[in-house]
């Protein structure tokens, strides 16, 4: 996979404005955290060219949400400038309306279309974890095609084709098969989100 990381793929419409000061940010920051310390979220001069990776997003109405900003990855702590705002998506367009402080994740598509799935879905988590990510047959994660690209509307397409089939019914988590190391967890608190993405990146694999 030679795909580099952390390049906006949609159009943008960003307005710079000021962040969300009155909004919770605690669940994200807690979870960037945590993932950080596990080092499936962050910033590494050894992998993928020394680029941020890793986003934390979380709903805010049916149309907009929170999203932490591209290349944030590598902070310790975020805060509200760290996050920009999705006000509006259109995945057929490959459009991203947005505004705040920083521009948003280049992953910002792909939230959006986790989203659309389910109303009850509140958090969306993207992590890099070469852990997960090569067992993913072995932990029967459904997986995206290995030619579909992240940030594209041809992955927001077959991830809702993955959520038609029934196939997170086990679990809410997913692989990317064409984005290295890339998983997505979500669910309808933080912590149902980040969980089940923490539990298999502390397992051992054997073999890898």
């Amino acid at each position: 996979m030679t795909e580099q990381e952390g390049v906006i793929k949609y159009q943008l419409v960003f307005r710079d404005a000021e962040p969300l000061l009155d909004h919770d940010y605690s669940a994200l920051n807690h979870w960037h955290r945590q993932f950080k310390k596990t080092g499936i979220l962050g910033q590494d001069p050894q992998r993928y060219n020394g680029l941020g990776f890793g986003n934390l997003s979380q709903r805010i109405d049916r149309q907009s949400f929170l999203i932490s900003g591209t290349q944030t990855g590598g902070l310790d702590e975020l805060t509200p400038e760290d996050y920009a705002l999705v006000t509006r998506t259109d995945i057929r367009a490959n459009r991203v309306e947005a505004e705040g402080r920083v521009k948003p994740s280049s992953e910002s598509l792909t939230h959006a279309a986790v989203y659309a799935f389910d109303d009850q879905i509140q958090y969306v988590f993207h992590v890099h974890s070469p852990g997960i990510w090569h067992a993913r047959a072995r932990l029967e994660i459904p997986e995206t095609a290995a030619d579909i690209a992240y940030g594209t509307p041809q992955m927001a397409h077959e991830m809702n084709r993955l959520y038609q089939q029934g196939e997170f019914a086990s679990g809410n988590i997913l692989a990317m098969a064409g984005h290295e190391d890339g998983i997505i967890g979500f669910g309808s608190t933080a912590d149902e989100a980040g969980e089940l993405i923490m539990r298999m990146a502390r397992r051992k694999f054997p073999g890898l």
